[in-house]
């Protein structure tokens, strides 16, 4: 079967992915799956911090999504349960483990989906900059 990793929201902050399907894994991509359309990219010399604020998840009986960061199993989820968690919300703080690697999200056999929630919080910087230089601004590059 196969996985898909769909970017449901991408602002100069947050970014909302859905990662659904059976029997795969899928990779979220900080560098380039978290970038808005136009109006921000990777700050030069900068590494991409990311932080999980929030999980969403679903699915058949017997589903289980696995989330890893640098092989770093990050959550484990059933989806004979589903639910939510709002590290932002619940008195608890956002997962900040390996912020600096990719996202996997691997399901497992049976049919399960997940949707995080993330921060960015370091390495992406925005090129929409109207207050320097007004209407003359070019929102393809920072600093002109």
């Amino acid at each position: 079967m196969a996985v898909t990793k769909t970017v449901l929201r991408a602002t100069h902050q947050e970014a909302v992915v859905k990662v659904a399907g059976t029997a795969a894994a899928g990779t979220i991509s900080l560098a380039s799956d978290l970038l808005p359309a136009t109006g921000q990219i990777l700050k030069s010399g900068g590494t991409p911090t990311v932080n999980i604020v929030g999980v969403t998840w679903s699915g058949a009986i017997g589903g289980v999504i696995t989330i890893t960061r640098n092989s770093v199993t990050v959550m484990t989820l059933v989806a004979d349960n589903p639910g939510q968690l709002d590290f932002a919300g619940q008195g608890m703080v956002p997962d900040t483990i390996n912020n600096t690697n990719d996202i996997v999200v691997t399901i497992g056999t049976n049919q399960a989906e997940c949707w995080l929630k993330l921060r960015k919080v370091a390495g992406y910087q925005t090129t929409i900059e109207p207050e320097q230089f007004g209407p003359y601004d070019n929102q393809t590059l920072a600093g002109s």
